[in-house]
């Protein structure tokens, strides 16, 4: 039951977390975002592992760096999507990053029983329709907004695989060591990019704030697939457009279609059969 719980946490915190990320990218280029982001996240997990001690990473430390890049690159597509918006449509599309880990992880063995996957199948369906315009005038998503939805779906379903190869041996010492690979590489991208890159960052208003709650989720979820079935982690953690939707109907005041509160329902119900036939 932890596992899962902990996932479910991931996906709260994640839902919090974007939703902020996308309202930052407005307005900001996406780089100074994720700097802002990083530098706060490293700040986080530097107290972390000063505090706690973490075994180190070991072996598996090269899927930690790969992680990296990897996550980064997915991470700068979501929030150019979530920058085109709308959100209640993008979010859901990148959601399907669940997808890559759950292929993955069954293939490696972590199958769940019947039960599990199909209540795994009708929560992805859920969330994928959830992901349904609205249909009013200027709500639909641009090619661009899809085609970076599904290329941040790809890269951080594959980022999640690699960071749980990574935690095996230690989750925060995973963590820690891909946040910090990430900032060196954003650092060396400011470096060159230093005129698109400054003038975002004069002002940092609440976006470190992100990173502490990006931070949060990831930790969650690390420490999640060393004692759960990665197909099964993987999905709940990825429920965060539930989240999302929701916030961007009540602070965005974007509009909700009928099929986009079916879905939210659907998942949620999905949820609660994953929950009781994994237990």
């Amino acid at each position: 039951m932890t596992p899962v719980l902990l996932a479910l946490g991931a996906s709260a915190v994640w839902g919090a977390s974007d939703t902020l990320g996308g309202l930052a990218s407005r307005g900001r280029p996406v780089l100074s975002v994720m700097l802002l982001t990083r530098a706060a996240s490293v700040l986080l997990v530097g107290v972390l592992v000063l505090g706690l001690r973490p075994a180190p990473v070991g072996a598996d430390w090269p899927f930690a760096v790969v992680g990296a890049v990897v996550n980064l690159t997915g991470l700068a597509l979501l929030y150019r999507a979530l920058a085109i918006g709308p959100m209640s449509v993008v979010a859901p599309i990148a959601a399907t990053s669940a997808v890559v880990p759950v292929v993955w992880g069954s293939l490696s063995g972590e199958r769940p029983g019947g039960p599990t996957l199909l209540a795994l199948a009708v929560t992805v369906a859920g969330c994928v329709l959830t992901a349904r315009a609205p249909g009013g005038p200027g709500m639909r998503v641009s090619r661009a907004g899809v085609a970076s939805a599904i290329g941040a779906a790809l890269g951080m379903g594959a980022a999640l695989t690699l960071l749980d190869r990574a935690s095996e041996g230690s989750a925060l010492g995973a963590v820690a060591l891909e946040r910090s690979s990430q900032l060196v590489l954003l650092l060396l991208l400011a470096a060159v990019l230093w005129r698109r890159v400054g003038p975002g960052l004069a002002r940092p208003g609440a976006v470190p704030l992100v990173g502490l709650l990006d931070t949060t989720a990831i930790l969650l979820y690390a420490t999640a697939t060393t004692g759960g079935l990665l197909p099964v982690v993987a999905v709940l953690a990825s429920l965060y457009p539930v989240g999302t939707v929701l916030l961007a109907r009540l602070v965005l005041h974007e509009r909700m279609s009928r099929w986009q509160g079916v879905g939210a329902v659907v998942t949620l119900v999905a949820v609660g059969a994953v929950v009781a036939t994994a237990s």
